[in-house]
């Protein structure tokens, strides 16, 4: 039996941790450039959960801001710029994707803080070196008019996934039907993708529709300055995003206005990521804070790839240069390099090398015998050599493919690692609330059965399940429903700890990992009474 004082205290944790309630944010979209400096492009308040929107440290890789609160012991939380600088430009190519990198003039990001704290902001570039003043949010906020805030919070306190919001542009008034349609069509898409199949339950597909006055997208000029013909061209249309092919003389380079896509995204406030679909069949796209694609049947394919970048950190595993790109290295001296290249050659060193057979040569030759083996072949992260990917062919090197072993691992660690669930913690394989009995200490009596239930996260693949009575192991099972059940009598009066731990031993993940990931509980106190104590408690006879 545990002690009441050790029960009750993992009673309190529970009812405070559930107690967290929205609070009132203040959603601003800033702009970041050396020349400018810090400036709001716009500003709301909208209502989140407390720390739905924190990072509790400075993110591995990229640039980042950092906001202290001096109303509050100078705690400081962190936002990622690692995507905000460029704009990538990757396209179906003949071996692998076309791709280019454009360095954008003024990085445009979210900050979502506490409302009216007293907050210093400052940002750092992506070699994390202090690149701004510090700058006090109050004062940016200053002669700025809040815009008026239709904010919902979809899920709320009780968010258990990943929230992935499905923007539009181009779609005018009559044109919301065809919206759904083409968000469904995405939906299906990626979900045909492992990881994404999966654990395609992890991630909630919010929609926002928002109504242009025109249909389609602008097409500047015939041709582009890549030489590639526009037979749409020129033709400029009024859309909410101000849409357009050609950005940066690239034709297939479909970009928005990502400011206005951030300060209609606050409708929608507690999104982890964006993608907006364009409402043109050209084929064109873009990634980098967000993704951007056009309706062609193709374009799809960017943002998968895309979705890859900007959630999992993957790095690209083409060839093709890209001067100035921040190096990496896992053999020492600098930054170490995103889960799937590496520049590692000693087998027994490389980070995936739990997925390599000891007889696949190292390195692997560029050799269509490989295919179907993890190795290490040469190119990757923009270099012809010396650079290294795990698979000769990915979804991370070409588009359409499916992603390598070690890329879906790295997703699925990803999934378990972020703060995405309402209260800024990780997401739960036990839905919040879905405890039966709801509350955490509870009666029962001597010989008549007590049920306990949870509800879990379910992927496609069986859980772990496993129910302790006073940490003694009672059931240990693998399962694909929904509902968790345990049925325990008790024999003695007192207190008995019920304990259910969940865990996911994914087939994404390679069984040395398991350790990565983590398991989630749920603990009641059974007050175990003497069965006659109950019936006669109020003088019955």
């Amino acid at each position: 039996m545990k002690s009441m004082s050790s029960l009750m205290a993992v009673f309190l944790m529970i009812t405070m941790s559930a107690s967290v309630l929205a609070v009132p944010t203040d959603y601003v979209v800033l702009s970041w450039s050396e020349n400018s400096g810090l400036q709001v492009k716009s500003y709301q308040v909208v209502d989140l959960p407390e720390n739905k929107y924190q990072l509790k440290s400075p993110p591995d890789r990229g640039g980042y801001v950092s906001l202290i609160d001096n109303d509050n012991m100078g705690d400081t939380i962190y936002v990622s710029l690692k995507n905000e600088r460029l704009t990538r430009s990757e396209h179906h190519g003949h071996e692998h994707i076309d791709g280019k990198y454009i360095e954008n003039e003024e990085q445009i990001f979210v900050l979502k803080s506490p409302h009216n704290q007293n907050i210093s902001v400052q940002v750092f570039n992506e070699n994390q070196r202090k690149v701004s003043p510090v700058y006090r949010l109050k004062n940016l906020l200053e002669n700025v008019t809040p815009k008026t805030s239709n904010s919902k919070q979809v899920g709320g306190l009780l968010d258990n996934r990943v929230n992935l919001l499905i923007m539009g542009d181009g779609y005018t008034s009559a044109e919301e039907n065809s919206f759904n349609a083409d968000a469904d069509a995405v939906i299906d898409k990626m979900l045909t993708f492992e990881p994404y199949k999966s654990y395609g339950q992890f991630v909630r597909f919010n929609r926002l529709f928002t109504a242009s006055n025109e249909s389609g997208a602008d097409h500047p000029v015939d041709p582009c300055g890549d030489g590639v013909a526009d037979p749409l061209a020129p033709l400029f249309v009024d859309t909410g995003f101000d849409a357009t092919y050609c950005t940066a003389n690239i034709q297939r380079l479909l970009t928005v206005d990502s400011a206005k896509v951030f300060t209609a995204a606050a409708a929608i406030p507690n999104w982890d990521a964006i993608v907006v679909i364009v409402n043109d069949t050209t084929y064109g796209g873009a990634g980098g804070s967000f993704s951007t694609i056009s309706t062609n049947v193709a374009a799809a394919d960017v943002f998968i790839h895309e979705y890859g970048h900007s959630f999992t950190g993957l790095a690209d595993e083409y060839d093709t240069p890209f001067p100035g790109f921040p190096a990496c290295s896992d053999t020492g001296g600098g930054d170490s390099c995103e889960a799937n290249v590496t520049d590692e050659m000693n087998a027994a060193d490389i980070k995936w090398s739990y997925l390599i057979d000891g007889s696949t040569p190292i390195p692997t030759p560029d050799s269509g015998a490989f295919d179907n083996l993890i190795g290490l072949f040469e190119g990757a992260r923009y270099q012809s050599s010396g650079m290294y990917r795990p698979k000769r062919v990915c979804n991370m090197r070409t588009l359409g493919s499916e992603f390598c072993e070690v890329c879906q691992e790295a997703y699925v660690l990803e999934l378990y690692a972020g703060n995405f669930a309402g209260q800024g913690q990780p997401l739960s394989l036990i839905e919040p609330a879905s405890q039966d009995p709801l509350i955490a200490s509870v009666t029962g009596m001597v010989s008549v059965p007590s049920t306990f239930k949870v509800k879990t996260l379910q992927p496609t693949h069986d859980l772990n399940v496993r129910w302790f009575v006073d940490d003694i192991l009672i059931s240990d099972i693998t399962s694909s429903e929904v509902i968790q059940e345990f049925e325990y009598t008790p024999t003695a009066e007192g207190l008995v700890s019920v304990r259910v731990r969940v865990k996911d031993r994914s087939p994404l993940v390679d069984s040395s990992r398991f350790a990565e990931l983590p398991f989630f509980e749920f603990e009641w106190t059974l007050n175990v009474q003497a069965l006659n104590d109950l019936i006669f408690a109020d003088g019955f006879e």
